[in-house]
């Protein structure tokens, strides 16, 4: 399973006053952190207000692909994020297209223009997706838009958009069916989810375990990615268990009898 850090984002205390001060040491730290922690990918997200936001986010992605060589998921408006794409050294992720038409069109140039992955967020253009078949009648357009402009399903990431159990009872379950739907219909397309926000507004003692609980089932039923906080060392260690457990693992002697 993939391993999209989640700890540069503007929701982040520290993150929010290095975008302030336009400082990026903060930025600097926790991508090597989440390195260090294990992520494959870091999501780079700085907000809708950013100012001067393209300029912010151009200094942003050569600064952090200087201290760490993975890839990085570029999230914000289509100009902030083509202005990442612009200056990023291999192939980055675009965060993320969703069913807003003019938004799709112009995210998808992008990923066609600079060989970019994409996420496709089962958001309606007004709303919200409340059940399976609506989350996939929003992916269905997604995938059929990237073929159009030339993209490969296997550049496809889906989001479900997992959402807080504490909101919604049957926001896993939901989540669930999603995740299993979506590899049944979409060959070679592969899913995603933001793993925190299934625990968002619960009491902060409690949702190291929630997530790291619905991570493993999620993993269970097909996901092959979350974004999530590598810094996390339990949901660490259930990814990487899961991954054993669910995928028949045939060198593991190492991880079982140490």
């Amino acid at each position: 399973m993939v391993i999209i850090g989640e700890k540069i984002n503007v929701t982040n205390p520290l993150i929010f006053e290095s975008v302030s001060s336009r400082n990026l040491s903060a930025v600097v730290s926790f991508a090597m952190l989440q390195v260090e922690a294990g992520a494959d990918i870091l999501d780079v997200n700085f907000g809708p207000d950013i100012s001067r936001g393209e300029e912010f986010m151009q200094k942003a992605v050569k600064v952090i692909q200087q201290y760490v060589d993975i890839p990085l998921c570029i999230n914000g408006t289509p100009e902030v994020i083509e202005a990442g794409l612009i200056v990023h050294r291999g192939r980055a992720i675009i965060n993320g297209v969703t069913g807003d038409r003019k938004r799709m069109e112009k995210l998808l140039f992008l990923a066609k223009k600079y060989n970019a992955q994409i996420v496709g967020m089962t958001i309606p253009e007004k709303g919200y997706a409340e059940n399976v078949e609506e989350k996939c009648s929003i992916a269905v357009e997604i995938i059929e838009q990237a073929k159009a402009y030339g993209l490969n399903p296997s550049s496809i990431f889906l989001d479900p958009l997992i959402t807080s159990f504490g909101l919604r009872s049957d926001a896993l379950t939901t989540t669930l069916k999603s995740v299993r739907m979506f590899k049944e219909l979409f060959l070679g397309v592969k899913t995603l989810i933001g793993l925190s926000n299934i625990s968002q507004g619960i009491k902060k003692e409690n949702r190291a375990l929630i997530n790291s609980t619905a991570l493993g089932i999620l993993i269970g039923a097909g996901l092959d990615a979350a974004i999530m906080n590598p810094l996390d060392k339990l949901a660490i260690a259930t990814a990487k268990t899961a991954k054993l457990l669910c995928r028949n693992g045939i060198y593991c002697d190492a991880y079982l009898c140490g």
